[in-house]
Parts: C-alpha cells; structure tokens; sequence
C-alpha cells in the first residue's frame, strides 16, 4: 500500500511516543525490570504508584518512623535509593500479570488527549498483521506526556486520565 508523503510525515511524528510506549511495555510486561519500568515512568506517576503501594502498609511505616511523603518523593526520582524500592519493585513485577509480548504492538495514530498527553493504544497483533476497520479488539491504554528534559514518558497505564497523587492516590481507573 502506498503512503502519501503527509501520511508518512504523520507516522514520523508519532514514531517517539510510539517507541517509549513500548519501551515501557516491555521493560514492564516482558522483560519484568523495575528499574527500566521506572525510568519510562513519569514522576506524576510514580508518586501515585507508591502511595497505591503504600496505602496498606501506613501503620507499618509509622512505627518504623518512615513519613509517607518522604518516601513517596523518594519513589519519584529516576533512580530511586531508598530501602523499600526492593520490595516495592518485587512485588509490582510479580503483579505485571498483563500477558504482553513481543506480539503486541500499538495502535498507529494515538489521541491527542492534550497538549504534550497521547493516548497511546497497546494491543495483541492478529494474524493478519493489521486491525481492520470495523474490528473489536482490547486494548491496554497507555496515557503517555512530553517532557522537554526527558521525552516521552508514561502517564498512565491504569486508567485513561492524568493521574493525581494523594492518599489516596487517584489512578483514573476505567474498569
């Protein structure tokens, strides 16, 4: 099938935010590591992620004379040096249940959600490469945001909406 030079512009265009969409899928799903999970994570999520993590475990950290907020501002940083990132990433890999792989890919032309925010549409490839037109599939949403400094990283993967920290944290969830 031929492209028209615009279409090719557009897809270009699309390439980073496609690409670190699926950075994140695969260093979470595939290649079950923590650390490069984190790095293709936007702070904003990282934050909520640790309080949703955190939110059993309040009376714990206070005997053990931990603030919430400092650990949660720990947690948000690219590389994250504090004693609970251990098991925090255990136990996120253990639950990245989503069977994601290899075959999977994202559905071309993302939703502009808002200035710098893509939704970003991750999907199990069919047989005959493409989605038709017409044809029902599920998909796993990936809400994705544009930071000068850092690029593309992932906003969401829980729900479809910019998520808020706080306790608790609201993750947007759509299911």
């Amino acid at each position: 099938m031929d492209h028209e030079p615009e279409d090719e512009a557009v897809y270009a265009a699309q390439a980073p935010v496609m690409q670190a969409a699926w950075d994140f899928a695969s260093a979470y799903w595939i290649d079950r590591d923590m650390q490069a999970t984190w790095r293709a994570t936007h702070p904003t999520l990282r934050r909520c992620w640790a309080q949703m993590w955190m939110m059993p475990l309040l009376d714990n950290l206070r005997a053990d004379g931990l603030d919430r907020d400092e650990v949660v501002e720990a947690f948000a940083e690219d590389a994250v040096d504090h004693p609970l990132w251990e098991p925090f990433a255990r136990t996120q890999i253990q639950h990245a249940d989503l069977p994601v792989d290899e075959t999977w890919g994202a559905k071309v032309n993302p939703d502009v959600i808002a200035p710098n925010v893509m939704l970003v549409r991750l999907l199990p490839v069919p047989p005959s490469g493409a989605v038709q037109p017409g044809e029902v599939y599920a998909a796993v949403p990936l809400l994705m945001q544009y930071d000068e400094d850092a690029g593309w990283r992932l906003l969401n993967f829980m729900g479809e909406q910019t998520p808020e920290p706080g306790w608790p944290p609201n993750l947007g969830h759509t299911g």
